[in-house]
């Protein structure tokens, strides 16, 4: 009778922990990082024999909750957090590459508008040299070009700072997650097998692992007896992020140079080395960091080719007042950054190439334009930049779409299904009502057999 009452309890105590975990997972369907529960049941045996004292076998006892068992898939994990580390370098890169494509725009307000409003109204002007209006409107037209030549590069100074400060932000982000994955690691060395607890402590993990695969890309071992993580930068070839049997991760540094271009380092206890992302949006930021550093570069040859040129050739001709002509833009402005106007008379432009009233030298300004011209060479590098972006968009549409199937395949072996949830609520209610009804059995027995005595 005693075994009848084991039996039974054993089945509620079995079964209660059962329908808590179908309660922890239907409460957790929708969080992210959440890996499905199940409660392995087993047989539970006691000893028995035809001596109390001696016992040579064994008998049913029972059921018992032996383990909370964390469904995972390791090889489809780490497939996820490889396209997660794609993904977010292609959006990245895509980002910041369509905003130098809208900086350098081509419109009617954009730079190459502009460079070719001063060599219009040069033409306009050479219909009638001495026209005040028309000169100062050429004048105007040489300003504005020099003004969005510098904006453009203020505009893209101002890109290149917000990279840099995103990148120093995901650098912090990553080592800190370092540093707590590491703290992850140790306690799971001492959480029991197959306990909740040491569940728990794998979805911290598991997590953990995805932020940073976002930031950076990484190359992830599991240590098969205790859980804890090893972290490789990039590849199984690459540099110690964090070893399982270390609690001092690898740390970050990141750093502009004079151009702007980001290099990263790797500190591993005092030796620093240079390390390079190829994947998470830390890729994507070095990248974009490069490219923008090589546009700046572009825009100061542009604006100092402007500058050299239109000088020169306003020097060889004749103003109104029959004398050479002088610079135009400040010949020490030779960088997007600093050419500016310096001519405020209108008079000043070089019209004539031998009196005061005619048009030859304004004649001779379109032999600046052509393939090697300043119009050509911006219009060039707009072309560029919107063959990247439409390149980076290809390749970032391409990334998504391998990081959601990546994840919904690992959705399948670890989410929640509702439905499944629902039909083991209602076989485990069921196992847990016939547990009881075996006590309640056992008791009305064991009462009608007292009941014999009295």
């Amino acid at each position: 009778m005693s075994d009848l009452l084991s039996i039974g309890r054993s089945g509620v105590m079995a079964y209660q922990g059962a329908l808590a975990a179908v309660g922890q997972n239907v409460t957790n369907a929708d969080t992210d990082g959440y890996s499905r529960r199940s409660v392995v049941l087993t047989e539970q045996t006691t000893a028995a024999g035809p001596y109390t004292l001696s016992r040579s076998g064994s008998a049913f006892g029972g059921v018992q909750a032996s383990q909370v068992q964390r469904v995972w898939d390791q090889y489809q994990a780490q497939s996820a957090w490889s396209a997660n580390s794609d993904a977010s370098r292609a959006s990245t890169r895509l980002q910041y590459l369509t905003s130098v494509e809208t900086t350098l725009g081509d419109g009617t307000n954009g730079v190459a508008a502009k460079l070719t409003a001063v060599f219009t109204n040069a033409t306009q002007l050479a219909a009638n040299p001495s026209d005040t209006a028309a000169r100062q409107t050429m004048l105007s037209a040489i300003n504005d070009a020099a003004t969005a030549i510098g904006q453009t590069d203020a505009d893209l100074a101002k890109i290149t700072n917000t990279v840099s400060s995103q990148a120093q932000s995901l650098v912090d982000q990553t080592n800190t997650a370092l540093g707590t994955l590491a703290k992850v690691n140790t306690a799971l060395k001492t959480a029991p097998l197959g306990s909740a607890s040491r569940a728990d402590l794998e979805d911290q993990r598991d997590s953990l692992i995805g932020s940073i695969s976002s930031n950076i890309g990484i190359d992830v071992t599991i240590d098969a007896n205790t859980g804890a993580a090893s972290l490789k930068l990039s590849d199984y070839s690459g540099p110690q992020l964090l070893s399982s049997n270390s609690i001092t991760p690898a740390v970050l540094s990141i750093a502009p140079s004079n151009t702007g271009q980001l290099a990263m380092t790797l500190t591993v206890g005092t030796a620093t080395s240079a390390a390079t992302p190829t994947g998470g949006a830390l890729s994507g930021l070095v990248d974009v960091s490069n490219t923008i550093a090589g546009r700046r570069q572009s825009v100061d040859a542009i604006a100092s080719q402007f500058v050299t040129q239109l000088n020169s050739w306003n020097r060889q001709g004749k103003t109104l007042t029959g004398a050479a002509g002088g610079d135009l833009l400040d010949p020490a402005g030779l960088t997007a950054a600093t050419i500016k106007l310096t001519a405020t008379d209108p008079g000043a432009i070089a019209a004539g190439s031998t009196s005061a009233t005619d048009n030859g030298n304004l004649l001779t300004l379109s032999t600046l334009r052509g393939t090697a011209g300043v119009e050509a060479k911006w219009q060039s590098m707009a072309n560029a930049q919107a063959l990247l972006v439409s390149s980076a968009t290809t390749e970032s549409t391409a990334a998504a779409s391998s990081k959601d199937s990546a994840y919904s395949m690992l959705d399948e072996t670890t989410g929640v299904d509702l439905d499944t949830e629902a039909a083991n609520l209602l076989r485990y209610q069921q196992a847990y009502s016939a547990s009881a009804k075996i006590i309640s059995t056992a008791r009305d027995t064991l009462n009608s057999i007292l009941a014999l005595f009295n």
